[in-house]
């Protein structure tokens, strides 16, 4: 009996020992696999995937026009696609210059791009209109040939174009503190109807407020060659100063298609100002009939802009030192003296006028000229009469020669009581 159990127990501890050799057999080859599948990747099969993309050039056309579609042939795989070729199918709205095109070979990971000529018929509708084309090619080196379809969007729509075809103002002559209308007129020019357009000024460091109101004006649709205008009442600032401003105007409106647009234009605004002479008698000296004078005389600007190379011409009625003066740059709230040496040799007495022309340019170098009078009085030459000097030496030389005769008069009464 005790050998049959020895016997037994080595059997089991055999069977025991040959499963658990199995087991581990098993598990080391489950984990050679896992490793293999972790380590080294599963070697895929080569492929090709060629996609295509396209834009138009410009981004839309106008019915009647011609233009290029740019397409782009990619192949994101991993083989070459080899004797590729394009074809472009024909299309309701759009003829092509070409419509098919040998691309060779494309590798992985590169594209090519092909430029098509194109011309949109006149009859063409507004929209996007799609595009389709097939791509062939072999892969890699297979004898055996592929073809994908795809399409690309082509836009088309009527142009829309705005043009300020005028801006007036009621005044000719803008200076500062001037209450102004301004008339900016637009046209559509396009071959599309615009809608809500809207017309704005944009006070950006403008010499300018608006006299009422806003500055926005609603328009609403225009028609291809239809005019419309938008006026604006704008208060000229004080302080503006005297030149031609550049005034930027917005144009916003919608195109046919919805697609919304903003345009910034630029106008003109003419800031003028004039010279105001104010000529003055400063005063005068020796101003008598046949004798040579002095007059001195202002000139002052009390105007809106600078009286630029002033010259200043004086009546040639009189013979007068200097016949002209240069002034130069007279500005706004000045003045200048001129002192004139007068011939009045030949003048009455009275009452008479010097009659000064002036000469000068404006700050847009127009060439201006302003007549001012000066009056100034003639007196009749005096009465011959002694000055004071000449009446104390006559009254010395009086005093000497009675002071003589009363001592010549004593001495000869003393000389005739001696004998």
């Amino acid at each position: 009996m005790r050998g049959m159990v020895n016997l037994v127990n080595g059997s089991d501890f055999r069977n025991f020992r040959k499963t658990a050799m199995v087991s581990t057999a098993l598990l080391g080859l489950m984990f050679s696999l896992l490793f293999v599948l972790f380590i080294f990747p599963v070697a895929k099969a080569a492929y090709v995937s060629l996609t295509v993309s396209g834009i138009s050039v410009p981004a839309s056309i106008e019915p009647g026009e011609s233009g290029n579609l740019v397409l782009t042939i990619e192949n994101s795989g991993t083989e070459y696609a080899r004797s590729v070729k394009l074809v472009i199918s024909p299309h309701s709205m759009i003829s092509f210059g070409t419509s098919q095109y040998s691309l060779q070979t494309i590798a992985p990971g590169s594209s090519t791009q092909v430029s098509v000529p194109m011309t949109v018929s006149s009859s063409a509708t507004e929209g996007a209109t799609s595009v389709f084309l097939s791509v062939e090619y072999n892969e890699g080196s297979s004898t055996g040939s592929v073809t994908t379809q795809s399409s690309v969007s082509v836009s088309i729509t009527k142009r829309s174009l705005i043009e300020i075809t005028n801006v007036s103002y009621n005044d000719q002559l803008i200076e500062q503190g001037d209450v102004v209308k301004m008339v900016v007129q637009l046209k559509n020019v396009g071959s599309g109807r615009i809608k809500d357009m809207v017309v704005a000024l944009k006070n950006r460091s403008q010499p300018f407020v608006s006299a009422g109101g806003d500055m926005e004006r609603y328009l609403g649709s225009l028609q291809p060659n239809q005019y419309a205008t938008a006026d604006f009442d704008i208060i000229i600032n004080k302080d503006a100063e005297t030149k031609a401003y550049s005034v930027p105007v917005t144009l916003t409106y919608y195109d046919e298609s919805g697609a919304v647009h903003a345009e910034e234009r630029y106008v003109g605004l003419k800031v003028s100002g004039l010279p105001d002479f104010v000529v003055t008698l400063e005063s005068q000296s020796n101003m008598y009939a046949g004798s040579a004078g002095e007059l001195t005389v202002s000139v002052a600007n009390r105007g809106t802009a600078t009286a630029a190379y002033l010259l200043a011409n004086f009546d040639s009625t009189y013979d007068i030192i200097p016949k002209e003066y240069y002034i130069g740059d007279l500005d706004q709230d000045s003045y200048e003296t001129i002192t004139l040496d007068i011939s009045l040799k030949g003048v009455a007495a009275g009452k008479h006028s010097l009659g000064i022309n002036l000469s000068y340019k404006d700050p847009y170098n127009q060439e201006l000229a302003a007549t001012e009078p000066v009056d100034f009085t003639v007196q009749p030459q005096p009465a011959f009469s002694f000055s004071l000097m000449q009446t104390i030496i006559m009254a010395a030389l009086a005093v000497i020669i009675i002071w003589k005769r009363k001592f010549l008069r004593s001495l000869g009464v003393r000389l005739l009581k001696r004998k």
